[in-house]
């Protein structure tokens, strides 16, 4: 998540700190990411990038004993409900208007170059959180964002199930988690881990998030929603520089 070091109108170097609210199972979050990623590439600067948890919907049931093979993205969906099903059936969208819009979230993640499965798993994120609450709180924030990225990436490319509890635990254990900590999160036993995800919500609900992907710049500057590559290289800029928004 970094490139080189950002400079200020002194000289001096400069970290821009990046809050992000999202969720797992959420397009926009993908592809503002990606965007983000961009532009911290095109701009230079150096970022720390604290992810917070945040659930599009939290009454959803989890999902078991979804293992497909790796790497061509139907393969994951086994017999878990889909995004297109869900979609159907919560939003009473028919299903060709669902894949239509998840061919236009396809084409602006092309446009950054990131691979889009259009029907994937969906499932309670709540573990997930947990478990990227437990490395933050273990191994820093900039490892917990790198491990969110992996697993969004890959769920979105069809290449990871994130409800394979195995596959998050070898994913979290890469990372240098302990295997011990990272059960104890995804499973719920850990009280930490729970009130670490419930405090990142109801700060979203202070901060007045009404989606995802919602940012925040220096606790200066709040970007909602999945913003264009220049904008968010405008703010990095004028963040770096130590200018007034």
């Amino acid at each position: 998540m970094t490139a080189s070091e950002a400079t200020t109108a002194e000289g001096a170097t400069r970290t821009v700190r990046i809050d992000v609210w999202t969720d797992l199972v959420c397009p926009f979050c993908y592809v503002g990411q990606a965007r983000l990623d961009r532009a911290i590439r095109d701009e230079g600067v150096d970022v720390d990038l604290v992810v917070h948890a945040f659930e599009l919907d939290p009454t959803s049931p989890p999902v078991h004993g979804v293992h497909g093979v790796h790497g061509d993205g139907a393969s994951l969906l086994g017999g878990a409900p889909t995004n297109i099903d869900h979609l159907v059936q919560a939003k009473g969208m028919s299903r060709d208007q669902v894949m239509a819009m998840e061919a236009r979230i396809g084409d602006m993640a092309a446009e950054v170059d990131m691979p889009y499965v259009p029907e994937r798993p969906v499932g309670n994120t709540r573990g997930l959180h947990r478990v990227v609450q437990t490395v933050a709180s273990t191994l820093g924030a900039r490892v917990a964002a790198d491990l969110f990225t992996c697993i969004q990436n890959g769920y979105f490319a069809g290449t990871f199930d994130p409800y394979d509890t195995e596959a998050v635990v070898r994913a979290a254990i890469e990372a240098g988690a302990a295997e011990q900590v990272v059960r104890a999160a995804m499973t719920g036993v850990s009280a930490e881990a729970e009130a670490a995800v419930e405090a990142d919500i109801i700060r979203a609900r202070e901060l007045g998030v009404q989606g995802v992907p919602f940012m925040v710049f220096d606790n200066r500057m709040a970007a909602p929603g999945a913003m264009d590559v220049d904008t968010y290289r405008r703010a990095l800029r004028q963040l770096a520089d130590a200018k007034e928004a």
